[in-house]
């Protein structure tokens, strides 16, 4: 009898305590041991049609999509390569739905992720705030994560955010109760993980559960300070323990009283108490999760006031030898290995906690380069001197690594579909590849 198999129902029925399993205990089983497929996110400015294969609705979160009979992998697409769309497990799209990331903000909006790598849920709203010109710290605690979360965020093409790694006591120290939206994704047991083989049957533990638990106390605790009054605090985790989920909320709702929850009529089927929702293997396709909605009512007594960062100079940068805007648009941060370019109307605070962020050039040895993340953002607010669109061949043979055949000479941007894929050097019709590894593909591509 293997790990999986052997929890008992009484084990499982003892760890969701008050919360009734849908349908049967044996079916909730059945469903921890089966691995479902990722999902797909589109870009919201991605319609259905653009997708390389058909899908179906995902029923909770607008703008997810599970393919149907494709026969090729989501990540295995030109058009994942491009950014159309990002992959992720349904179940992570229960918090999204709560933060409406599916939906453009009435008015601008400053977010923080507060446990924030590998990045799937923070690069869908740093999406939104790209529609509604809000702004995201996305923050991470672990450093080996940031690079992960970094790639994600890069992906998105948007430079309304900044990358912390400050523990969640630290950050709400430093930076006060100022978000309107919070999200907590809160380290936890994981036993939503058992059937990727991430987790074990040490999960569902008392002691790992307990241990969790209060872990998950601590960074609420520091979530609450960063929250303005009346704002919202979004918590949410991949495990099915009652004691890390729902009874987190009723410690915050009615022993500290610090928030009441909020209910989501559209997400109604999904709902296990007041402003509480699951999702669960067996009845929704996915490796399960629990999300909460809360409005913050405590009045906090940290105030703290920022000055305005002086832009950094950056003459001895090359940025007209890559980019055709006049810059004016961006406030800059340099470092001795990076340059950062954040929008004008970004927060006073941004520099004194950044880790790092949006990146537009990077320094090796004395010689400074256009980066990765400021290619992908031409379609949004940083436009390149030159594109180049590739043909599939051409695409494929790039990413894998390759040099390739250009017209254009000096630094090109080479596009898919009008979609932004990396730097090429061009010389005497010969494109130097600049792809950095962590965005090469192994093997080809299906267009």
């Amino acid at each position: 009898m293997n790990q999986k198999s052997c929890l008992s129902d009484e084990d499982l029925c003892e760890l969701l305590g008050s919360i009734p399993v849908p349908e049967s205990i044996k079916a909730f089983r059945a469903g921890l041991e089966t691995r479902y497929g990722n999902i797909i996110r589109r870009r919201y400015d991605v319609s259905k049609e653009e997708l390389p294969f058909r899908c179906e609705q995902i029923p909770w979160y607008g703008l997810g999509e599970r393919p149907i009979d494709s026969g090729v992998g989501p990540t295995r697409t030109l058009a994942y390569a491009s950014g159309k769309y990002f992959v992720q497990d349904a179940g992570s799209l229960l918090a999204l739905a709560l933060c409406k990331a599916d939906a453009s903000s009435a008015s601008p909006l400053l977010i923080c992720d507060l446990c924030a790598a590998p990045g799937a849920k923070a690069s869908a709203l740093l999406e939104m705030t790209e529609r509604s010109k809000s702004f995201l710290l996305a923050n991470e605690v672990i450093r080996s994560r940031i690079p992960a979360l970094n790639t994600n965020l890069s992906r998105t093409g948007s430079n309304r955010y900044v990358i912390s790694s400050l523990d969640p006591q630290e950050l709400a120290g430093t930076l006060g109760a100022i978000f309107d939206l919070v999200l907590v994704d809160a380290p936890c047991s994981g036993q939503a993980m058992l059937s990727r083989g991430k987790q074990n049957r040490s999960s569902f533990s008392k002691q790992q559960i307990d241990h969790s638990a209060l872990r998950q106390n601590r960074i609420l605790d520091a979530a609450i300070q960063l929250v303005k009054p009346g704002g919202q605090l979004v918590y949410s985790t991949c495990t099915f323990a009652e004691a890390e989920n729902e009874s987190q909320i009723d410690r915050l709702v009615k022993k500290e009283q610090v928030a009441e929850t909020i209910t989501d009529p559209q997400l109604s089927d999904y709902e296990t108490d007041s402003g509480c929702y699951r999702l669960w293997p067996h009845l929704h396709q996915c490796a399960g999760s629990f999300a909460s909605n809360l409005r913050i009512t405590v009045n906090p007594s940290n105030k703290v006031h920022w000055k305005q960062s002086k832009n950094s100079p950056h003459s001895n940068i090359p940025l007209q030898d890559w980019y055709s805007d006049d810059l004016s648009n961006l406030r800059f941060h340099q470092t001795k290995v990076s340059l950062y370019a954040w929008p004008v109307d970004a927060p006073l605070w941004v520099e004194a906690v950044a880790s790092t962020g949006p990146e537009i050039a990077y320094r090796t040895g004395q010689t400074w380069r256009p980066s990765h993340a400021g290619a992908l953002r031409h379609r949004t607010n940083l436009h390149p001197n030159l594109t180049e669109e590739l043909d599939a061949q051409r695409a494929n043979r790039f990413l894998q690594g390759n040099t390739i055949q250009v017209d254009a000479q000096g630094w090109v941007i080479g596009t898919y579909d009008g979609c932004a894929l990396g730097w090429i050097k061009g010389v005497n019709g010969q494109g130097k590849n600049h792809l950095p590894a962590h965005a090469r593909a192994n093997g080809t591509l299906m267009s």
